[in-house]
């Protein structure tokens, strides 16, 4: 699952991410479809409710830097963005993903040093992520489970991202998309003992629906992809 020259992990975490994963995509011959198709200037905007209220946000890809496997996206807006307050402004954050397979949610200072990385030519990008900066990887059925390896092993469910559903998918409602299917779009869970998030991904268009809720304090966001400009 998780590349051990990219994470700089031991044989061990590696062998533990392998037997806890559950079923797992061959695409040691196939580029799967990516995720969140990464080209300079795709966006996406999304229509939905904060709390009741109604809200819109979109996503867009600032920036596009390449070296040999990799492809880091600078990015622009997160869905979570819209829950910091009514002032709320769109995240700069980094997207690292390593040939449409894994791909690592990167903020702060550690998308400035991978930036760096990326322009130094001696780098051989080693130790670049870990794995608790996972947030997909190439999707393939129902029950894939992925992300750090210290809480796969959890019997409750919590701390991990799991496939929960996979359906087929018609890009209809949507504006902008005119790429053709067919697609299936794959339903994410990321449980705490605090709240979850669950998303819906159609590789080849992206993020389609983007859901957050608390389990005590009020806070609960509900976001659809309503237009697409994909390139």
């Amino acid at each position: 699952m998780k590349r051990t020259g990219l994470l700089n992990q031991s044989a061990l975490g590696f062998l533990i991410c392998l037997l806890m994963a559950g079923p797992s995509c061959n695409t040691s011959t196939n580029q799967p479809r990516p995720l969140i198709p990464l080209n300079k200037g795709n966006f996406w905007s999304y229509s939905g409710n904060f709390n009741g209220k109604p809200v819109v946000f979109s996503m867009v890809v600032n920036d596009i830097l390449k070296k040999g496997k990799l492809t880091f996206g600078l990015m622009k807006g997160f869905p979570s963005d819209v829950m910091a307050g009514a002032d709320w402004e769109p995240s700069a954050w980094g997207l690292l993903v390593d040939e449409n397979r894994h791909y690592y949610k990167i903020e702060g200072a550690k998308s400035d040093s991978i930036r760096k990385s990326f322009s130094d030519a001696e780098s051989v990008q080693s130790g670049l992520v870990s794995d608790s900066d996972l947030f997909m990887e190439a999707l393939c059925d129902t029950g894939q489970t992925f992300g750090e390896a210290a809480q796969l092993t959890r019997n409750d469910g919590n701390y991990f991202w799991k496939v929960t559903g996979k359906h087929a998918f018609e890009p209809t409602s949507i504006r902008g998309i005119s790429i053709s299917g067919p697609f299936d779009r794959y339903t994410l869970e990321y449980r705490t003992l605090a709240d979850n998030v669950i998303l819906e991904i159609v590789p080849g268009i992206g993020i389609v629906h983007y859901h957050y809720s608390h389990h005590g304090s009020q806070g609960e966001l509900d976001l659809k992809l309503v237009e697409a400009g994909l390139k």
